[in-house]
């Protein structure tokens, strides 16, 4: 499975190659050149449990989302004078 990134900050059910699921928010994502344990992308979900769980790409078989990330609101930007 390619392109993990789009995924962070959903609400989303994995299912993994052998039909086991997890549910929970993808909070993060690590590259496969910045992930020296597995070599390959990775999300981290945050079940309701408040479990982090590390899956690998090669494990998933799917990503289904149950609900999409919340917009972020932007903050304008204060200059301060020195």
């Amino acid at each position: 499975m390619t392109d993990l990134l789009k995924w962070v900050g959903n609400k989303v059910m994995v299912t993994f190659g052998d039909g086991e699921t997890i549910s929970g928010v993808v909070d993060s994502f690590t590259g496969a050149l910045d992930n020296a344990e597995s070599g390959e992308d990775e999300l981290n979900v945050v079940t309701p449990d408040h479990e982090n769980i590390q899956v690998i790409a090669s494990e998933i078989a799917s990503i289904q989302v149950l609900e999409p990330a919340q917009s972020k609101k932007h903050f304008p930007l204060v200059a301060a004078s020195l």
